[in-house]
């Protein structure tokens, strides 16, 4: 029900109190320029009571529980909207091939803090929904608190923005010559996410607007079949996203290896380095990784795998050409491969003892 200025309710009132007749109001309020809507908001702010003086109807009124639930709400959805088009912002890098796109270095981390928030928010964010629906099933003009009103429009000029900085994004990548696939999807997701969210609120203001209303009242209390599948369609969407974004991260136990491997690849980088440094020095190869800690500018404190404790291979082939090597979990992800860290050679490796060949300089 929409809000009624005091002018139009102490007019509202005074008639009444006159014994004008409630059909004469309303046509007096609309031939004064008054619309429908706001001379029904004013008829319907006062009870029909037989006593000779207008009774007003007890405004709708917001408390602490109502606040929380609602805000909680708007930004847990923010959360899973944000999430969600991150994950499919992610597969659209790692699925389609862009020239002008340089990689996506760290895709399997980015995956993963997305997944997280998702695991996080999607069940409390279904259950904050659940009480809210529970709340509005025992009182339905919960609806129309002025909490519940403000933080809708508050959501509804949020999605306008980004739908607007979206359609310029379009049309100034479209005055560049970059509209490219990559580039049209990303702009659709923004589309759907920001548009779904746009019109599950202005549905909800619009059905809430004609709430109080006498005509088809048993009719308004249901909400129309689509906004209750667009919130389904949304949940789909957002679960999809968060399956996919586990499927990009990896088995997590898969991860915790490949960080090893990681690990012990930037330790036979340290090594190769201290190696150079001690040729530079010594005009030889050291005799063996010990050697390394006879000397101040070539110490190294990683000569040993951190968890077998097993020592890195070392050994030199020449005055000049020497290997590295380490007992790797696992083999270089396949993601990983193109990695511009790969030119050392060490990033390429496949499970168990690989030994590398180099040369100093």
């Amino acid at each position: 029900m929409a809000s009624v200025p005091p002018s139009l309710l102490e007019f509202t009132r005074e008639c009444l109190a006159n014994s004008i007749s409630r059909t004469d109001i309303h046509k007096a309020l609309t031939d004064a320029g008054w619309s429908d809507r706001e001379a029904t908001a004013a008829i319907q702010s006062f009870a029909e009571s037989p006593l000779p003086v207008p009774v007003p109807k007890k405004r709708v009124s917001s408390g602490p529980r109502e606040a929380f639930l609602h805000l909680l709400a708007m930004l847990l959805l923010y959360m899973t909207a944000f999430a969600t088009g991150a994950v499919l912002f992610l597969a659209i890098d790692v699925f389609l091939s862009d020239p002008t796109n340089r990689g996506i270095s760290g895709a399997e981390s980015m995956a993963r803090f997305h997944a997280a928030i998702l695991l996080a928010s999607l069940p409390v964010l279904a259950l904050v929904r659940w009480a809210i629906k529970r709340d509005i099933i025992r009182n339905p003009a919960i609806r129309i608190a002025p909490v519940v009103r403000t933080l809708s429009y508050i959501t509804l000029l949020i999605t306008s923005l980004i739908l607007v900085c979206d359609m310029v994004a379009v049309l100034l990548g479209f005055l560049n010559g970059d509209l490219t696939l990559t580039f049209i999807l990303k702009s659709g997701v923004v589309l759907l996410l920001a548009g779904g969210i746009f019109l599950w609120y202005i549905s909800g203001l619009n059905f809430e607007e004609k709430l109080g209303e006498d005509k088809q009242q048993d009719a308004l209390m249901q909400e129309s079949l689509w906004r209750p599948r667009l919130a389904l369609a949304g949940f789909f969407t957002a679960s999809v996203c968060l399956a996919l974004a586990l499927w990009i991260a990896g088995n997590p136990i898969s991860q915790r290896l490949i960080r090893l491997d990681s690990q012990r690849v930037g330790n036979l980088r340290s090594l190769q380095d201290a190696v150079e440094r001690f040729y530079k020095k010594e005009k030889r190869l050291p005799k063996d990784l010990g050697e390394l800690k006879t000397f101040p500018d070539t110490y190294n404190y990683e000569t040993t795998d951190a968890v077998t404790g097993t020592p890195y291979f070392y050994s030199s082939t020449s005055k000049t050409n020497y290997k590295l090597g380490a007992v790797f979990d696992l083999a270089t992800p396949q993601r990983q491969s193109n990695s511009t860290r790969s030119r050392d050679g060490f990033y390429h490796h496949e499970a168990g003892a690989q030994k590398f060949d180099l040369s100093v300089k």
